[in-house]
């Protein structure tokens, strides 16, 4: 099923637009999720690869961004939370210039900017 989830999600990105830093909308990877995927996975045990694939795919959107797409339900279900947090293989590729800091997301593997702007 994580599988499937993850092909859908590569499938279906977000349309490119110029309003964001590298043409990439944070949210791209999540881009065909709703609300009710992300509050549905906090009913999952700890370890199940669904949990880990949205999550995965919801990083890019959470540092990118500062409200975020899933905020109110980060807030609602703080299991998604910690399973963003989790996702440490983001933070080990932070990486800083003197202008820009940029991080590799883990889901699409680009290298991306953070979020300056509070958007």
């Amino acid at each position: 099923m994580a599988e499937h989830i993850n092909a859908i999600l590569l499938a279906n990105p977000a349309p490119k637009t110029s309003q964001f830093a590298e043409d990439r909308d944070p949210d791209t990877n999540t881009y065909s999720l709703a609300p009710q995927h992300i509050t549905s996975t906090s009913l999952l045990t700890g370890s199940h690869p669904v949990r880990a694939i949205l999550a995965t795919a919801a990083v890019e959107g959470y540092v990118r961004r500062g409200k975020h797409k899933f905020l109110k339900e980060i807030r609602e279900a703080p299991t998604f939370a910690v399973d963003l947090m989790e996702v440490k293989e983001t933070l080990q590729t932070v990486a800083s210039s003197k202008r820009v800091a940029s991080f590799t997301a883990p889901f699409s593997g680009k290298t991306l900017s953070f979020c300056t702007d509070g958007g």
